[in-house]
Protein backbone atom coordinates (compact mmCIF):
# COMPACT_ATOMS: atom_id res chain seq x y z
CA UNK A 1 0.00 0.00 0.00
CA UNK A 2 2.77 2.09 1.03
CA UNK A 3 4.29 1.83 -2.62
CA UNK A 4 0.87 2.99 -4.31
CA UNK A 5 0.67 5.83 -2.17
CA UNK A 6 4.15 7.14 -3.19
CA UNK A 7 3.59 6.58 -6.38
CA UNK A 8 0.13 8.45 -6.20
CA UNK A 9 1.80 11.33 -4.70
CA UNK A 10 4.64 11.51 -7.21
CA UNK A 11 2.31 11.37 -10.12
CA UNK A 12 0.19 14.23 -8.27
CA UNK A 13 3.29 16.55 -7.66
CA UNK A 14 4.46 16.02 -11.42
CA UNK A 15 0.85 16.45 -12.39
CA UNK A 16 0.88 19.97 -10.36
CA UNK A 17 4.17 21.24 -12.01
CA UNK A 18 3.21 21.10 -15.19
CA UNK A 19 -0.08 22.45 -14.79
CA UNK A 20 1.46 25.48 -12.88
CA UNK A 21 4.17 26.21 -15.91
CA UNK A 22 2.25 27.95 -17.55
CA UNK A 23 2.27 30.74 -14.81
CA UNK A 24 6.08 30.39 -15.03
CA UNK A 25 6.34 32.33 -18.52
CA UNK A 26 5.22 35.49 -17.51
CA UNK A 27 7.20 36.32 -14.72
CA UNK A 28 10.35 34.55 -17.12
CA UNK A 29 10.04 37.05 -20.09
CA UNK A 30 9.18 39.59 -17.34
CA UNK A 31 13.03 38.73 -15.65
CA UNK A 32 14.41 38.51 -18.95
CA UNK A 33 13.57 42.10 -20.04
CA UNK A 34 14.11 43.75 -16.25
CA UNK A 35 17.88 42.51 -16.89
CA UNK A 36 18.11 43.70 -20.41
CA UNK A 37 16.87 47.31 -19.53
CA UNK A 38 19.36 46.98 -16.50
CA UNK A 39 21.94 46.48 -19.18
CA UNK A 40 21.01 49.25 -21.29
CA UNK A 41 20.62 51.42 -18.19
CA UNK A 42 24.01 51.04 -16.92
CA UNK A 43 25.47 50.97 -20.46
CA UNK A 44 23.25 53.99 -20.89
CA UNK A 45 25.70 56.04 -18.05
CA UNK A 46 28.87 54.34 -19.38
CA UNK A 47 28.86 51.48 -17.10
CA UNK A 48 30.17 48.66 -19.47
CA UNK A 49 29.75 45.32 -17.73
CA UNK A 50 32.06 43.53 -19.15
CA UNK A 51 34.93 45.68 -19.55
CA UNK A 52 35.01 47.32 -15.76
CA UNK A 53 37.67 44.77 -14.39
CA UNK A 54 34.46 42.41 -13.63
CA UNK A 55 33.54 43.70 -10.55
CA UNK A 56 30.10 45.55 -11.88
CA UNK A 57 29.80 42.00 -13.82
CA UNK A 58 29.94 39.88 -10.26
CA UNK A 59 27.56 42.83 -8.79
CA UNK A 60 25.23 42.25 -11.69
CA UNK A 61 25.21 38.97 -10.93
CA UNK A 62 23.43 39.58 -7.64
CA UNK A 63 20.62 41.59 -9.44
CA UNK A 64 19.95 38.72 -11.65
CA UNK A 65 19.25 36.50 -8.49
CA UNK A 66 17.30 39.31 -7.28
CA UNK A 67 15.39 39.56 -10.37
CA UNK A 68 14.42 35.78 -10.23
CA UNK A 69 13.18 36.57 -6.74
CA UNK A 70 11.09 39.54 -7.33
CA UNK A 71 9.31 38.21 -10.61
CA UNK A 72 9.48 34.53 -10.40
CA UNK A 73 8.37 34.54 -6.78
CA UNK A 74 6.35 37.47 -6.97
CA UNK A 75 4.56 36.62 -3.56
CA UNK A 76 7.44 35.86 -1.50
CA UNK A 77 8.68 37.39 1.60
CA UNK A 78 11.88 38.46 -0.25
CA UNK A 79 10.21 39.96 -3.18
CA UNK A 80 8.93 43.13 -1.39
CA UNK A 81 10.25 46.27 -2.83
CA UNK A 82 10.96 47.32 0.50
CA UNK A 83 12.90 44.46 1.19
CA UNK A 84 14.92 44.20 -1.76
CA UNK A 85 15.94 48.00 -1.59
CA UNK A 86 16.54 48.00 2.37
CA UNK A 87 19.17 44.54 1.96
CA UNK A 88 20.65 46.22 -1.08
CA UNK A 89 21.74 49.46 0.88
CA UNK A 90 22.71 47.06 3.72
CA UNK A 91 24.77 44.75 1.45
CA UNK A 92 26.62 48.26 -0.26
CA UNK A 93 27.35 49.70 2.83
CA UNK A 94 28.62 47.07 4.71
CA UNK A 95 30.22 45.91 1.09
CA UNK A 96 32.44 49.40 0.84
CA UNK A 97 33.22 49.01 4.68
CA UNK A 98 34.86 45.68 3.87
CA UNK A 99 36.55 46.89 1.19
CA UNK A 100 38.33 49.64 3.38
CA UNK A 101 38.63 46.89 6.25
CA UNK A 102 40.48 44.98 4.02
CA UNK A 103 43.61 47.14 4.00
CA UNK A 104 43.26 46.62 7.56
CA UNK A 105 43.09 43.48 8.75
CA UNK A 106 43.37 41.71 5.73
CA UNK A 107 40.82 39.36 3.43
CA UNK A 108 39.75 36.44 5.21
CA UNK A 109 38.57 38.79 8.54
CA UNK A 110 37.07 41.40 6.60
CA UNK A 111 35.21 38.90 4.39
CA UNK A 112 34.56 37.15 7.44
CA UNK A 113 32.84 40.38 9.18
CA UNK A 114 31.29 41.61 6.10
CA UNK A 115 28.69 38.34 6.11
CA UNK A 116 28.61 38.29 9.65
CA UNK A 117 27.12 41.90 10.07
CA UNK A 118 25.45 41.60 7.29
CA UNK A 119 23.25 38.34 7.66
CA UNK A 120 22.76 39.90 11.43
CA UNK A 121 21.61 43.08 10.00
CA UNK A 122 19.16 41.51 7.26
CA UNK A 123 18.11 38.86 9.91
CA UNK A 124 17.61 41.47 12.69
CA UNK A 125 15.97 44.36 10.28
CA UNK A 126 13.34 41.35 8.48
CA UNK A 127 14.64 42.65 5.33
CA UNK A 128 15.89 38.86 4.11
CA UNK A 129 17.04 39.55 0.57
CA UNK A 130 19.64 36.82 0.47
CA UNK A 131 21.68 38.27 -2.60
CA UNK A 132 22.64 41.10 -0.47
CA UNK A 133 25.22 39.14 0.86
CA UNK A 134 27.05 37.81 -2.60
CA UNK A 135 26.92 41.95 -3.37
CA UNK A 136 28.43 42.98 0.10
CA UNK A 137 30.64 39.84 -0.45
CA UNK A 138 31.96 40.83 -3.99
CA UNK A 139 32.40 44.30 -2.50
CA UNK A 140 35.31 42.44 -0.08
CA UNK A 141 36.65 40.04 -3.00
CA UNK A 142 37.08 42.15 -5.81
CA UNK A 143 37.65 45.74 -4.00
CA UNK A 144 35.01 47.40 -5.59
CA UNK A 145 35.39 51.30 -4.83
CA UNK A 146 32.87 53.99 -4.73
CA UNK A 147 32.25 53.58 -8.39
CA UNK A 148 30.38 50.33 -7.91
CA UNK A 149 27.92 52.26 -5.36
CA UNK A 150 26.67 53.39 -8.68
CA UNK A 151 25.95 50.70 -10.27
CA UNK A 152 23.98 49.19 -6.93
CA UNK A 153 22.21 52.56 -7.18
CA UNK A 154 21.38 52.17 -10.61
CA UNK A 155 20.57 48.39 -10.45
CA UNK A 156 18.23 48.70 -7.67
CA UNK A 157 16.50 51.73 -8.79
CA UNK A 158 15.77 50.20 -12.25
CA UNK A 159 14.60 46.98 -10.46
CA UNK A 160 12.17 48.27 -8.04
CA UNK A 161 10.37 50.93 -10.72
CA UNK A 162 9.73 47.53 -12.96
CA UNK A 163 8.89 45.46 -9.81
CA UNK A 164 6.22 48.78 -8.71
CA UNK A 165 4.80 48.85 -12.36
CA UNK A 166 4.14 45.47 -12.21
CA UNK A 167 2.28 45.52 -8.86
CA UNK A 168 0.81 48.56 -10.44
CA UNK A 169 -0.42 46.63 -13.40
CA UNK A 170 -1.27 43.34 -11.62
CA UNK A 171 0.86 41.14 -14.26
CA UNK A 172 1.90 39.03 -11.58
CA UNK A 173 0.34 35.39 -12.20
Amino acid sequence: MKLFEDFDHALYRRARHKQNRKHILIPTVITTFALLILIAALEGVNLDLRNNVGYSAIIFTSFASSAFILFITPYARSSSVRRFISSYAIGAVFGEIGYLLTNIVGFYVAAAVVVFCVAILLFETDNAHPPAIGLAFAFVIFQVDYAGLLVVVAGVAVLALIKLAIEKLGVNP
